[in-house]
């Protein structure tokens, strides 16, 4: 059975026939060296796969993760137009869990599911590595319809990611402009 989240982001990516970007967050590329030929990595709530592309390109097995079909046949679409192989998995990411120490790294961006946090940081294998980077409270200055479940408060990603070894972090959420949290940490 397909959940009601799945059939309103599938209504979303008919809708949007052109994506306004496939580009990558900026935060990705910055860190892109730390991602190695071969290595696991799952992309969280992927969309069309603007992440999964990137490293997919940068040699790594790529399991685009999303609730919506329509999203990662996108992603197949462009990951076979660019010569890029990646191997997507349609879940119902309220439900999916990953096994223990399974995964290299995981990348995801502008999702947030707290209940992952303690499985996320399980999956990673000693040394895997997590890129996150999602909307704080700051966004609902601009997006007051956006549900307020779905954002962070400051000093939260740190604290949801703890045990990890932070390379980076933007968490503190200070400015108004400043509307995302970020991070880039690795298992010790």
């Amino acid at each position: 059975m397909v959940s009601d989240d799945a059939v309103r982001w599938d209504e979303k990516y008919l809708k949007n026939k052109h994506p306004d970007t496939l580009q990558p967050d900026p935060l990705l590329v910055d860190y892109i060296d730390l991602f190695q030929p071969g290595q696991l990595v799952v992309d969280l709530a992927s969309g069309s796969g603007r992440h999964s592309l990137l490293l997919a390109a940068q040699g790594c097995f790529v399991v685009p993760l999303d609730c919506s079909l329509v999203a990662l046949r996108r992603c197949c679409d462009n990951a076979n137009a660019n010569d890029l192989h990646v191997y997507p998995v349609v879940a119902d990411l309220t439900e999916f869990r990953f096994q223990p120490e399974s995964l290299d790294a995981i990348v995801c961006f502008n999702y947030l599911n707290r209940e992952l946090t303690k499985n996320i940081c399980d999956a990673l294998k000693p040394g895997g590595i997590l890129v996150m980077k999602t909307f704080n409270v700051n966004f609902l200055i601009t997006n007051p319809k956006f549900n307020p479940n779905y954002v962070l408060a400051p000093g939260e990603l740190s604290e949801m990611f703890g045990e990890l070894d932070s390379k980076y972090l933007e968490d503190d959420c200070k400015t108004p402009s400043c509307t995302k949290s970020a991070m880039v940490a690795t298992k010790m």
